[in-house]
Protein backbone atom coordinates (compact mmCIF):
# COMPACT_ATOMS: atom_id res chain seq x y z
CA UNK A 1 0.00 0.00 0.00
CA UNK A 2 1.51 3.34 -1.55
CA UNK A 3 0.20 6.57 -0.67
CA UNK A 4 1.18 9.82 -3.07
CA UNK A 5 0.45 13.59 -1.70
CA UNK A 6 -0.58 15.49 -4.71
CA UNK A 7 -0.38 19.24 -4.82
CA UNK A 8 -2.20 20.84 -7.68
CA UNK A 9 -1.98 24.77 -8.56
CA UNK A 10 -2.23 26.81 -12.01
CA UNK A 11 -2.33 30.19 -13.01
CA UNK A 12 -2.98 33.07 -15.77
CA UNK A 13 -0.13 35.02 -14.71
CA UNK A 14 3.55 34.62 -15.90
CA UNK A 15 5.19 31.21 -16.23
CA UNK A 16 7.74 32.80 -13.47
CA UNK A 17 4.35 32.88 -11.00
CA UNK A 18 4.24 29.25 -11.54
CA UNK A 19 7.71 28.51 -10.06
CA UNK A 20 6.58 29.73 -7.54
CA UNK A 21 3.49 27.96 -6.86
CA UNK A 22 6.08 25.13 -7.37
CA UNK A 23 8.51 26.00 -4.13
CA UNK A 24 4.70 26.90 -2.11
CA UNK A 25 3.60 23.27 -3.25
CA UNK A 26 7.41 21.98 -2.08
CA UNK A 27 6.34 22.86 1.29
CA UNK A 28 2.72 21.91 1.75
CA UNK A 29 3.81 18.38 0.66
CA UNK A 30 6.04 17.87 3.23
CA UNK A 31 2.98 18.61 5.79
CA UNK A 32 2.22 14.92 6.09
CA UNK A 33 4.82 12.71 7.65
CA UNK A 34 5.06 8.79 8.74
CA UNK A 35 7.39 8.30 11.20
CA UNK A 36 8.87 11.39 10.62
CA UNK A 37 9.80 11.13 7.43
CA UNK A 38 8.23 12.76 4.20
CA UNK A 39 6.01 10.85 1.95
CA UNK A 40 6.42 10.44 -1.72
CA UNK A 41 4.85 13.39 -3.40
CA UNK A 42 4.23 15.05 -6.64
CA UNK A 43 3.73 18.72 -7.35
CA UNK A 44 2.33 20.18 -10.52
CA UNK A 45 1.65 23.85 -11.98
CA UNK A 46 -0.14 24.80 -14.92
CA UNK A 47 0.17 28.08 -16.41
CA UNK A 48 -2.85 29.39 -18.71
CA UNK A 49 -2.27 31.32 -21.64
CA UNK A 50 -3.99 31.88 -24.74
CA UNK A 51 -3.17 29.60 -26.94
CA UNK A 52 -1.61 27.15 -24.60
CA UNK A 53 -1.46 25.39 -20.94
CA UNK A 54 2.10 24.40 -20.11
CA UNK A 55 2.53 22.13 -16.67
CA UNK A 56 5.28 22.36 -14.97
CA UNK A 57 5.90 19.07 -12.71
CA UNK A 58 8.20 18.14 -9.69
CA UNK A 59 8.22 14.34 -8.94
CA UNK A 60 10.82 14.13 -6.53
CA UNK A 61 12.56 10.83 -5.45
CA UNK A 62 10.80 8.58 -3.15
CA UNK A 63 8.32 5.15 -3.57
CA UNK A 64 8.14 4.36 0.49
CA UNK A 65 5.05 1.92 1.34
CA UNK A 66 3.06 2.84 3.89
CA UNK A 67 2.44 -0.78 3.98
CA UNK A 68 3.66 -4.04 2.84
CA UNK A 69 2.74 -7.63 3.67
CA UNK A 70 0.96 -11.38 2.43
CA UNK A 71 -2.48 -11.11 0.92
CA UNK A 72 -4.18 -12.69 4.15
CA UNK A 73 -2.03 -10.25 6.74
CA UNK A 74 -3.78 -7.61 4.66
CA UNK A 75 -7.25 -8.98 4.62
CA UNK A 76 -6.77 -9.35 8.18
CA UNK A 77 -5.86 -5.51 8.79
CA UNK A 78 -8.59 -4.20 6.75
CA UNK A 79 -10.88 -6.46 8.03
CA UNK A 80 -10.86 -4.99 11.56
CA UNK A 81 -12.27 -1.42 12.02
CA UNK A 82 -9.96 1.53 12.87
CA UNK A 83 -10.55 3.54 16.43
CA UNK A 84 -10.66 6.89 15.82
CA UNK A 85 -6.90 8.58 16.67
CA UNK A 86 -6.93 12.39 17.71
CA UNK A 87 -4.35 13.78 15.70
CA UNK A 88 -2.82 16.99 15.64
CA UNK A 89 -0.27 18.91 13.72
CA UNK A 90 3.33 19.44 15.40
CA UNK A 91 5.30 22.42 14.76
CA UNK A 92 8.38 21.67 12.83
CA UNK A 93 11.81 21.63 14.77
CA UNK A 94 13.21 24.70 14.52
CA UNK A 95 16.60 23.45 12.98
CA UNK A 96 14.28 23.24 9.96
CA UNK A 97 14.29 26.53 8.69
CA UNK A 98 13.32 26.80 5.23
CA UNK A 99 15.89 28.07 2.65
CA UNK A 100 15.64 28.85 -0.75
CA UNK A 101 18.95 27.87 -2.43
CA UNK A 102 19.07 27.20 -6.18
CA UNK A 103 22.34 25.12 -7.43
CA UNK A 104 24.65 27.01 -9.26
CA UNK A 105 23.85 24.28 -12.30
CA UNK A 106 20.35 24.02 -11.97
CA UNK A 107 18.66 24.34 -15.46
CA UNK A 108 16.26 26.64 -14.98
CA UNK A 109 13.83 28.72 -17.46
CA UNK A 110 14.92 32.21 -17.92
CA UNK A 111 11.68 33.39 -16.60
CA UNK A 112 12.37 31.64 -13.35
CA UNK A 113 15.18 34.34 -12.69
CA UNK A 114 13.01 37.00 -11.70
CA UNK A 115 10.85 35.29 -8.96
CA UNK A 116 11.06 35.42 -5.27
CA UNK A 117 9.15 31.52 -4.25
CA UNK A 118 9.28 32.12 -0.58
CA UNK A 119 8.22 35.86 -0.68
CA UNK A 120 4.22 35.38 0.16
CA UNK A 121 5.00 32.56 2.68
CA UNK A 122 5.30 32.64 6.74
CA UNK A 123 8.71 32.13 8.08
CA UNK A 124 9.61 28.90 9.06
CA UNK A 125 7.76 25.50 8.38
CA UNK A 126 4.14 24.70 8.31
CA UNK A 127 2.96 22.37 11.19
CA UNK A 128 3.25 18.94 10.24
CA UNK A 129 0.98 15.75 10.83
CA UNK A 130 3.30 13.46 11.61
CA UNK A 131 1.67 9.37 12.13
CA UNK A 132 3.99 7.79 14.33
CA UNK A 133 5.77 4.80 12.56
CA UNK A 134 3.59 2.24 14.84
CA UNK A 135 0.56 3.40 13.64
CA UNK A 136 1.29 2.72 9.43
CA UNK A 137 -1.57 -0.19 9.89
CA UNK A 138 -4.01 2.45 11.37
CA UNK A 139 -3.57 4.90 8.87
CA UNK A 140 -3.50 2.25 5.95
CA UNK A 141 -6.90 0.96 7.43
CA UNK A 142 -8.05 4.80 7.41
CA UNK A 143 -6.99 5.72 4.01
CA UNK A 144 -8.60 2.68 2.22
CA UNK A 145 -11.77 2.78 4.09
CA UNK A 146 -11.77 6.13 2.98
CA UNK A 147 -11.99 4.82 -0.88
CA UNK A 148 -14.16 2.22 -0.15
CA UNK A 149 -16.56 4.77 1.17
CA UNK A 150 -15.55 7.23 -1.93
CA UNK A 151 -16.49 4.15 -4.53
CA UNK A 152 -19.57 3.28 -2.91
CA UNK A 153 -21.13 7.09 -2.88
CA UNK A 154 -20.33 6.95 -6.42
CA UNK A 155 -22.93 4.45 -6.60
CA UNK A 156 -25.56 5.92 -4.64
CA UNK A 157 -25.07 3.64 -1.63
CA UNK A 158 -24.40 6.06 1.01
CA UNK A 159 -26.12 3.26 3.93
CA UNK A 160 -22.61 1.19 3.20
CA UNK A 161 -20.71 4.09 2.62
CA UNK A 162 -21.33 5.00 6.11
CA UNK A 163 -20.16 1.78 7.67
CA UNK A 164 -16.57 2.53 6.34
CA UNK A 165 -16.49 5.32 8.43
CA UNK A 166 -15.44 5.68 11.87
CA UNK A 167 -17.12 6.75 14.67
CA UNK A 168 -16.28 9.99 15.19
CA UNK A 169 -16.79 10.63 11.44
CA UNK A 170 -20.68 8.95 11.84
CA UNK A 171 -21.71 10.54 14.71
CA UNK A 172 -20.17 14.56 14.59
CA UNK A 173 -22.58 16.81 13.81
CA UNK A 174 -22.29 17.32 10.35
CA UNK A 175 -21.00 20.34 8.44
CA UNK A 176 -21.90 21.42 4.70
CA UNK A 177 -18.30 19.36 4.30
CA UNK A 178 -18.89 16.30 6.23
CA UNK A 179 -22.82 16.66 4.88
CA UNK A 180 -21.25 16.18 1.30
CA UNK A 181 -19.53 13.07 2.35
CA UNK A 182 -22.67 10.74 2.98
CA UNK A 183 -25.28 12.53 1.38
CA UNK A 184 -24.98 12.72 -2.35
CA UNK A 185 -27.93 13.83 -4.80
CA UNK A 186 -28.45 15.64 -7.67
CA UNK A 187 -31.69 17.80 -6.99
CA UNK A 188 -32.92 18.08 -11.29
CA UNK A 189 -32.99 14.85 -11.42
CA UNK A 190 -35.18 11.45 -10.18
CA UNK A 191 -32.97 8.33 -9.66
CA UNK A 192 -33.30 4.66 -9.35
CA UNK A 193 -31.29 2.33 -7.89
CA UNK A 194 -30.78 -0.26 -11.39
CA UNK A 195 -28.30 -2.77 -12.52
CA UNK A 196 -26.24 -2.10 -15.49
CA UNK A 197 -25.84 -4.05 -18.31
CA UNK A 198 -23.68 -4.25 -21.34
CA UNK A 199 -23.73 -6.17 -24.55
CA UNK A 200 -19.83 -6.97 -23.70
CA UNK A 201 -20.60 -8.29 -20.76
CA UNK A 202 -20.10 -5.32 -18.07
CA UNK A 203 -22.56 -5.16 -15.16
CA UNK A 204 -22.36 -2.56 -12.66
CA UNK A 205 -24.48 -2.06 -9.41
CA UNK A 206 -25.66 1.83 -8.78
CA UNK A 207 -27.77 4.46 -9.69
CA UNK A 208 -29.80 5.59 -12.45
CA UNK A 209 -30.39 9.58 -12.98
CA UNK A 210 -33.07 11.09 -15.63
CA UNK A 211 -33.17 14.52 -16.35
CA UNK A 212 -35.51 16.16 -19.47
CA UNK A 213 -33.87 18.10 -22.10
CA UNK A 214 -35.38 21.29 -24.10
CA UNK A 215 -35.83 18.63 -27.34
CA UNK A 216 -38.07 15.74 -26.03
CA UNK A 217 -35.62 13.78 -24.98
CA UNK A 218 -33.92 13.08 -21.72
CA UNK A 219 -30.40 12.65 -20.23
CA UNK A 220 -29.82 9.60 -18.52
CA UNK A 221 -26.56 9.23 -15.98
CA UNK A 222 -25.44 5.93 -14.84
CA UNK A 223 -23.33 6.16 -11.68
CA UNK A 224 -21.78 2.80 -9.96
CA UNK A 225 -19.83 0.00 -9.36
CA UNK A 226 -18.55 -3.31 -11.16
CA UNK A 227 -20.82 -5.57 -9.95
CA UNK A 228 -18.71 -8.01 -8.53
CA UNK A 229 -16.48 -5.14 -6.88
CA UNK A 230 -19.36 -3.85 -5.25
CA UNK A 231 -20.30 -7.11 -4.33
CA UNK A 232 -16.96 -6.95 -2.11
CA UNK A 233 -17.38 -3.62 -1.00
CA UNK A 234 -20.86 -4.81 0.42
CA UNK A 235 -19.50 -7.61 2.22
CA UNK A 236 -16.62 -5.98 3.87
CA UNK A 237 -14.00 -7.62 1.47
CA UNK A 238 -11.29 -4.54 1.24
CA UNK A 239 -8.46 -6.78 0.13
CA UNK A 240 -10.11 -8.57 -2.36
CA UNK A 241 -11.22 -4.78 -4.06
CA UNK A 242 -7.99 -3.14 -3.90
CA UNK A 243 -6.69 -6.13 -5.73
CA UNK A 244 -9.21 -6.97 -8.51
CA UNK A 245 -10.11 -3.33 -9.03
CA UNK A 246 -7.20 -2.74 -11.36
CA UNK A 247 -7.77 -5.88 -13.59
CA UNK A 248 -11.55 -4.43 -13.65
CA UNK A 249 -10.31 -1.23 -14.86
CA UNK A 250 -7.71 -3.02 -17.78
CA UNK A 251 -10.51 -5.72 -18.59
CA UNK A 252 -13.64 -2.63 -19.46
CA UNK A 253 -11.73 0.76 -19.96
CA UNK A 254 -12.52 0.25 -23.53
CA UNK A 255 -15.77 -0.70 -23.45
CA UNK A 256 -17.91 1.71 -25.85
CA UNK A 257 -21.29 3.00 -25.44
CA UNK A 258 -23.57 2.89 -28.14
CA UNK A 259 -25.00 6.26 -28.32
CA UNK A 260 -23.14 7.86 -25.53
CA UNK A 261 -19.63 8.23 -23.10
CA UNK A 262 -18.99 5.07 -21.01
CA UNK A 263 -16.05 5.30 -18.37
CA UNK A 264 -14.73 2.99 -16.26
CA UNK A 265 -12.23 4.08 -13.22
CA UNK A 266 -9.32 2.31 -12.02
CA UNK A 267 -11.15 2.01 -8.57
CA UNK A 268 -13.57 0.03 -10.68
CA UNK A 269 -16.27 2.66 -10.76
CA UNK A 270 -18.39 3.13 -14.29
CA UNK A 271 -20.05 6.40 -15.31
CA UNK A 272 -22.61 6.06 -18.54
CA UNK A 273 -24.26 9.48 -20.02
CA UNK A 274 -26.58 8.83 -23.06
CA UNK A 275 -29.41 10.86 -24.60
CA UNK A 276 -32.62 8.84 -24.83
CA UNK A 277 -36.16 9.17 -25.98
CA UNK A 278 -39.14 9.92 -23.35
CA UNK A 279 -41.25 7.51 -23.09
Amino acid sequence: MKIVVLECKGTHQSPGFAHGQLARAAVQVDALRVGGRSQPSLMVASYLSQTRITSYVLDPPGDEELWSGADDELDELLGAAPGDQNWRPQPAPPDEARTWEVPADADLPAEATDVSPAEDLPPGRPDVFDIPAERRGWFTQILTRAAAATALLFAGDNGTARAYATPRQRDEQPDLGQQALFEIDLPWASSTARTLRLPSGLRAEGTRYRAPLPDGEILEVFRGVESSLYRQLADGQLGAYFRAAPQTFRQWARTPLNGGVLSVGRDGTVLAVRRAERH
